[in-house]
């Protein structure tokens, strides 16, 4: 049986996390993007299926040793689908909520724009944000 590869267009390159995935009987599935994908644009590049299959294909060789062509290969292309913060996010940050405090605004922040876009980050983010509601400490 052949394996498929997924590819999904992002901001991240998800092929770390994939390698539990090649050994599981559903098909990995490879993450491209960041600033790989952008220094591609920048160059010109069409960013085609194909070439995104291609790359995804290499970096499945290379990083997860799988070797032969997959039977299946389903692209998409999900531009801007992952926050990527920017120079300076973390002072922005701390400026907003300094402003938020002084101003005694009942507003917090939660969530992947702001302290980490993983998914524990954003667990994490939400937990803080509803106990900093509630009026409690959050526990550690």
């Amino acid at each position: 049986m052949g394996r498929t590869v997924v590819v999904l267009g992002g901001g991240i390159s998800g092929l770390a996390a994939s390698y539990h995935l090649s050994r599981a009987p559903c098909p990995p599935k490879v993450m491209l993007g960041g600033s790989w994908l952008q220094t591609l644009e920048a160059r010109g590049a069409v960013l085609s299926p194909e070439l995104l299959q291609q790359q995804a294909q290499e970096a499945a060789a290379t990083q997860l040793g799988l070797k032969e062509p997959p039977s299946h290969c389903l692209v998409h292309l999900h531009k801007n689908c992952i926050p990527q913060y920017t120079l300076g996010h973390w002072q922005k940050l701390e400026a907003a909520t300094q402003f938020l405090a002084s101003q005694r605004l009942p507003l917090t922040l939660a969530g992947a724009s702001y302290e980490g876009v993983a998914v524990n980050d954003c667990i994490e983010s939400g937990r803080q944000a509803a106990a900093w509601v509630l009026g409690s400490e959050p526990d550690s």
